[in-house]
This record gives structure tokens, sequence and C-alpha cells, in this order.
């Protein structure tokens, strides 16, 4: 549990969430987080994405943009001009019902914690008083990223979505926001305490390890975002079936349907989709589709 929330971090799409600082000086990757699959004459680029960077994350290396101008239409996890909406929603899940507090729902141990944390920060405690405790986890891990600057605005997701605005490219979404939102909304009550108590323990760690994380993920270090996310959900695997097994089985037909057709695409998704056995490069790979990593 104690790598949940980073992992939670990395694999979902939020609309405050910004994940890691910029390394420029990192040395060049010899491969990058970008898969070509094919059939055919069509290519579709799978592509990891950390879903919110500092603003100097940019530019990206080479092979990212000539992957952008190959491809015809763009996918993305969500519709991310629904954004605001899903905040929305997302905020509606994660109330308590009226008269309930969240001082009563994780006792008075962990209310304190939060408590101390958010006067030290400048907040104020009654703030989290209505939300459920995966919502004040969201919400303090949000906190504290404005505080160094990382922005979801930045996110690659974001940077691509808004490329593809400009140049007039067809977008399409694999979810719903809400699907998206139900992700936290049915965690367990135990595992929503536990997500908010963790929360509070590590989130001194959190700049440093998404330091890290951004550092690797530009290197194209593809076995340290799988090592992380298979560490991360170790004590809970019904946990990484819903957020992530079941999600790459869902979205690989979307995929082979690009495949099927006469254009070129560029598919968008969290890095720590396409790793590991499960992930959706390996799912794709045992389809029998051709697959190079750039």
């Amino acid at each position: 549990m104690v790598l949940m929330r980073r992992v939670l971090v990395l694999v979902l799409l939020v609309a405050w969430f910004s994940a890691i600082a910029a390394a420029q000086d990192a040395a060049p990757a010899e491969k990058n987080f970008i898969w070509r699959v094919s059939k055919g004459s069509t290519d579709v680029y799978v592509v990891g994405s950390i879903h919110a960077l500092k603003e100097d994350a940019y530019p990206l290396p080479q092979a990212f943009e000539r992957t952008f101008e190959e491809a015809e239409v763009l996918v993305f996890e969500i519709d991310l001009g629904e954004m605001t909406a899903t905040a929305v929603q997302l905020m509606s899940a994660g109330s308590l019902a009226p008269g309930t507090t969240l001082e009563q729902v994780v006792g008075a141990q962990t209310w304190k914690e939060l408590e101390a944390h958010a006067e030290e920060s400048g907040f104020n405690p009654s703030v989290f008083s209505g939300m459920k405790p995966w919502m004040a986890a969201l919400t303090l891990t949000a906190f504290e990223l404005s505080k160094h600057g990382y922005l979801s605005s930045s996110g690659l997701d974001t940077y691509f979505m808004q490329r593809a605005d400009q140049a007039g490219k067809e977008t399409r979404a694999l979810e719903t926001a809400e699907a998206q939102v139900s992700l936290f909304a049915d965690l367990t009550q135990e595992q929503s305490r536990a997500f908010l108590r963790y929360t509070l323990r590590d989130l001194e760690l959190m700049i440093p390890e998404m330091e890290e994380l951004y550092i690797r993920w530009r290197a194209g270090d593809v076995e340290y975002v799988e090592h992380m996310m298979l560490e991360g959900f170790e004590e809970f695997p019904d946990v990484f079936t819903r957020m992530v097994g079941d999600r790459n089985r869902a979205w690989v037909p979307q995929i082979e349907e690009l495949l099927a057709g006469d254009r070129d695409a560029m598919v968008v998704v969290g890095s720590a989709h396409l790793v590991g056995d499960e992930g959706v490069i390996e799912l794709l790979r045992k389809k029998g589709y051709a697959i190079e990593r750039l």
C-alpha cells in the first residue's frame, strides 16, 4: 500500500494532478515510450504518457514529434475537453453524505494528521471535512504538487490534444470521464481510508519520487516503470485488475479497429498501461501484430 498513491498518479488522468519535474539534462533515450504497431500499410503509434508535467518538460524528444506528424487520428484515454465536467463529477462522487464528517470516517488520529498538514501548508482543514478519504487524498496531493508549480495543463496528453486541435486532426477517446471517476469512487472503504493514511505519510517523498519517475520515463526506462507499477499493486491485485488490467483489455479491441482502418493513428495513454505481461503492448504482441519500439 505504501506505493498505492504513486501508482494511481501514474495510471490515472485526474484534472488536478501534476506529476513530475523536468530534467532537460537527462541523457537522450535510446528508445522512447513509443511503440509502432502495424497491420498491412496502417501504423498505430502507442505512446506512454505522464499525465502532467512542468512547463519546462518541453521540447520533447524528436521521436514524439515525428510520431505526431505521422498520425492522422489521435486517441486519448478520455475527451480532455470534458475535464471541467470530470472535476465536477469527481467532487460529487467524493463528497460524504450530509451530516457525516471525514473525522468520523477515518478516526481522530488520521484527522489530526490531516489537520496538522493542512495548517502547515496554509490551508483550512475544514475544506476536507465533507470529503471521502480518497477525495481528501487526491486534494492533498493536488495542493502539494501545485505548491511546486506542477501543472496538469502541461501533461503529455494535453500537449498533444492542443497540437491536434491546432492541426485540425481528428481526436477520439477510449473511455468516458464517468468510467475514470468510478475507478476512485469504487474503492472499498478500507482502500479509501488507507489511500489517505499513506498519502499523509508519504507527501514529503512525492516530489523526489516523481522527479525520478520523469527522468526514467524520459530515458525510456520501461523496466523501472514496470517495477514501480507491479510493486505498487502487489498487495491489491483486485485494484490492479480494475484500474489497469480490465482497462487494457477493453482498449485493445479499439486499437485493433484503428489497425483495420487505413489511417495512421497515435494512441496516448498512461505509461503504466503499456508495460508488463498484462500491458497493452504485450496483449497486442500476443495477437500477432508487428511491433517495433521507437
